[in-house]
């Protein structure tokens, strides 16, 4: 299959970002960047100006090109659109699972409590990538996975750090437990409920990096019997105009 220059090194730049090599507020040179990819500067370009319509860089004219840092309000609405859409991938797993599926779903789950209870960090990130990736191709909207997928790679470069991420895997792998078991019980509320309470918990992990970002990320878990989130920033003091 033909992979273009272009889209080889929008490709590798996405990736970079995604995974915090080039960090939030990063600038980007395009000169550097055609010699790290052995290109000319037209693909680095073109790769640039998808990137920016993706969200994933901003270009400000006679200022340079930057990854986009996400402020807390940005963040915590992603992780309330994030929520929203894993809840209804759950309601559509329990419409369209069927037998085999199950058995896949069982294995998959069942290999990650050995991996949470050793502590094996490596492995329990690659569980709970099979685990997500299995829902949403049972789910059966791949429009829906898109926009998961999309979102899940817009916020990961804030996720928490794998020695904090350590403390907590029997938790996130007991939560897994209990979505699990909801979805195989037909029980369409609870685990609608499950999938988006289980994405809020994971911004609890970044809610404190909203002062660094000049705002405080909250995370409420009920609000008129739905998850949400808010969003509690600085007050900035009234400025008078001079007259």
């Amino acid at each position: 299959m033909f992979i273009s220059a272009t889209d080889r090194v929008r490709s590798e730049i996405e990736s970079r970002i995604v995974n915090g090599t080039m960090p939030p507020g990063a600038s980007l040179d395009e000169s550097q960047l055609s010699e790290l990819f052995s290109v000319s500067r037209t693909p680095v370009r073109e790769a640039l100006l998808q990137l920016a319509t993706l969200g994933f860089v901003r270009i400000i004219p006679r200022s340079g090109i930057f990854v986009v840092p996400l402020s807390a309000r940005e963040l915590a609405s992603l992780f309330e659109v994030l929520a929203q859409m894993e809840s209804l991938a759950a309601k559509l797993v329990i419409h369209r699972i069927n037998e085999e599926q199950i058995n896949m779903l069982r294995k998959v789950h069942a290999g990650g409590k050995a991996a949470a209870q050793c502590g094996d960090v490596e492995a329990f990130i690659e569980y709970n990538k099979a685990f997500h990736e299995a829902l949403y191709y049972v789910c059966g909207n791949s429009f829906l996975v898109e926009q998961i997928l999309h979102v899940r790679k817009r916020i990961n470069p804030y996720r928490t750090r794998r020695a904090d991420y350590a403390k907590h895997l029997l938790e996130a792998w007991g939560e897994h437990d209990e979505l699990l078991d909801a979805i195989l019980s037909k029980d369409e509320d609870t685990a609608m409920s499950l999938a988006s309470l289980h994405v809020l918990k994971s911004g609890n992990d970044v809610a404190e990096l909203g002062g660094a970002m000049g705002g405080h990320a909250v995370f409420d878990t009920e609000y008129n019997g739905m998850p949400r989130m808010s969003i509690e920033l600085p007050r900035v003091p009234s400025r008078r105009h001079a007259a």
